[in-house]
């Protein structure tokens, strides 16, 4: 049995007892009252007997009214106590949901951020990227006294490649070449060239080739050839691709 079942038991016995002390002194009162009026003699029990009574309720109350203020306490408590496990279960039902709309948000912004950076990536393959190299005059060693000067040719002038980052998963569409003197305010449109073509005692030489970059990138290079002794050069490659 638990606590309020047993205050409800508390005050179903202190509700018989004050009945019963009820009755019992309506019944005395009645008796007292025949004998009055037949002209008895009332003796010194009779008249404890009402008193007894009266002490019998008053206490019956007393028991009764505890019992059933416990009883009445013992209900708020257990009202509490179910308010509270409500409203656990209620924070736990909102920091779920809060947590949800928080990985969504992130998955949404995750998302946006991948297909911005995928729009940007696709535009940016569509303009091309470029990469410029400034390729110094050719030097040889000198030569000893006895032997003739040795001078800039193609064959024993540096070879430098020229390469420009794109991602990994990018197709290459276009390479295009562009190459001019270090101090010309020739505009890059009109600088272009052919792979192989002979720009004024330099040239781009051999094919594209590709190589890795880490995992998210790879080089797409052209190699470059300078041999001439007096200027320094530019040298451009502007990649398109697609993704």
């Amino acid at each position: 049995m638990n606590l309020s079942d047993a205050v409800l038991a508390a005050v179903i016995g202190a509700a018989a007892t004050v009945l019963a002390a009820l009755v019992q002194l309506s019944l005395s009162w009645r008796k007292e009252i025949k004998e009055r009026e037949r002209g008895q003699p009332i003796t010194k029990k009779a008249r404890r007997g009402p008193v007894m009574l009266v002490f019998a309720l008053a206490i019956a109350a007393a028991v009764g009214g505890f019992a059933l203020s416990q009883y009445l306490m013992s209900l708020l408590e257990d009202d509490r106590d179910a308010l509270r496990t409500e409203m656990k279960a209620r924070l736990s039902e909102i920091n779920a949901t809060a947590m949800r709309l928080e990985q969504a948000r992130l998955a949404e912004r995750r998302q946006v951020e991948s297909e911005i950076h995928q729009a940007d990536a696709l535009r940016q393959g569509e303009e091309g990227v470029a990469a410029v190299v400034l390729v110094g005059p050719c030097k040889v060693e000198s030569a000893p006294p006895a032997e003739p000067k040795r001078e800039c040719r193609e064959q024993n002038a540096m070879r430098i490649a020229v390469c420009t980052w794109v991602p990994a998963a990018a197709t290459v569409k276009e390479v295009l070449l562009y190459t001019r003197l270090e101090d010309s305010k020739q505009p890059w449109a009109d600088a272009r060239v052919q792979a192989g073509q002979d720009a004024g005692q330099a040239r781009f030489v051999d094919k594209v080739f590709e190589r890795p970059d880490g995992e998210a990138g790879k080089q797409v290079c052209h190699a470059f050839v300078q041999w001439s002794a007096d200027k320094s050069r530019l040298a451009r490659v502007l990649v398109k691709y697609t993704l």
